[in-house]
């Protein structure tokens, strides 16, 4: 098979490999996209650790070709979104269902082999079929949704609640439409782009602050009676926008934290804690029920994910797909797709 391989930071060719094995409890898939995610970009410029030389990717979309011989739930033919992660399913964590917390897992493209390859074997368990309504491309945001789907369910006040999210990025937009789905009372988007604003407003946003353009802490306050958003998702990652969901969030309130911010953040009002009575909830990737509700949430047509790709490259140029993200994309970029089978 034909495979992109990372041999050391920002050095990715692609090059032939072997078809990967077929154990009893495994499915082979045939992939026809894996998505460029920020993760994925980290681990190519070498700011995140990873067990190079390797095939990147994790975030995949295929079709199952050959079934191991234990396998009794998929059949061949089925169109199917992997679980970008693996797990050990016998640590302290995995046997109390907590298996994004797995002491011996790992990331694919980064722990261990990734998808942005023709095949990839992996658990029947890991492999989740959805409708053929949904294009493969779209199909890899599944693999954000369900981690937006995991972290929502933590969140307390979003039914009724006024709810701000930081960042319009692919998962923002997503965590919007779940919010709307969900019932929020409303919900302000706050990212610095007018296209990505444009975009929040079609997807269910009730209010845009653009980031840049005055104080979007206040923005936030004046759009909420003076008193903040209940819930604050944070999905941007960075010291700044983590720093502003202090000062959106009303009293009794409710942050999200959902975007990977630096190890250490300055600036972090530690009183607000106390003061304001906050709470501030973490998220870390999601469960295998949380990909199935996503599932069905896009079944039912509640969570739209077809407008949130916006570029396509071939195997043959992942290289130049990567530079053109690194690069900050053509200002109407949200997610880049490697169709593997052009």
């Amino acid at each position: 098979m034909q495979a992109a391989w990372l041999e050391s930071p920002k050095k990715m060719t692609v090059v032939p490999k072997e078809d990967p094995g077929l154990p009893p409890d495994h499915v082979l898939v045939r992939v026809a996209t894996t998505a460029i995610c920020g993760t994925d970009i980290s681990i190519w410029q070498g700011k995140m650790a990873a067990r190079l030389p390797l095939i990147p990717g994790h975030e995949c979309t295929g079709t199952v070709e050959e079934l191991g011989k234990a396998v009794t739930r998929l059949k061949r033919g089925d169109r199917v979104v992997i679980n970008p992660v693996t797990t050990c399913g016998s640590c302290h964590y995995c046997v109390r269902g907590f298996t994004n917390l797995c002491l011996r897992g790992g990331l694919r493209g980064r722990e261990v082999a990734g998808t942005f390859a023709e095949y990839v074997s992996v658990k029947e368990t890991d492999a989740f079929p959805f409708p053929d309504k949904v294009s493969f491309a779209a199909a890899t945001n599944f693999v954000g949704l369900y981690t937006v789907v995991y972290s929502q369910r933590k969140a307390p006040y979003i039914p009724g609640g006024r709810v701000a999210v930081l960042g319009a990025g692919s998962t923002g937009l997503l965590h919007i439409q779940l919010a709307r789905a969900a019932g929020a009372g409303s919900i302000i988007a706050v990212t610095r782009s007018q296209w990505k604003l444009d975009m929040a407003k079609k997807l269910g946003a009730d209010h845009l602050v653009r980031a840049g353009a005055g104080d979007p802490v206040q923005a936030v306050k004046d759009l909420t009676d003076g008193l903040g958003a209940e819930v604050v998702i944070e999905t941007a990652g960075a010291a700044e926008t983590m720093r502003q969901a202090y000062g959106m969030v009303r009293p009794g309130g409710v942050i999200l934290q959902f975007g990977i911010g630096p190890k250490a953040v300055d600036g972090i009002p530690g009183q607000d804690y106390y003061f304001k009575d906050i709470t501030v909830i973490g998220s870390r990737a999601g469960l295998a029920e949380d990909f199935e509700r996503a599932v069905r949430l896009v079944a039912s047509g509640r969570i739209d994910l077809e407008p949130l790709v916006t570029h396509r490259f071939p195997l043959r140029d992942i290289q130049r797909g990567f530079e053109f993200i690194e690069k900050g994309g053509d200002g109407g970029t949200l997610r880049a797709v490697i169709e593997v089978g052009k």
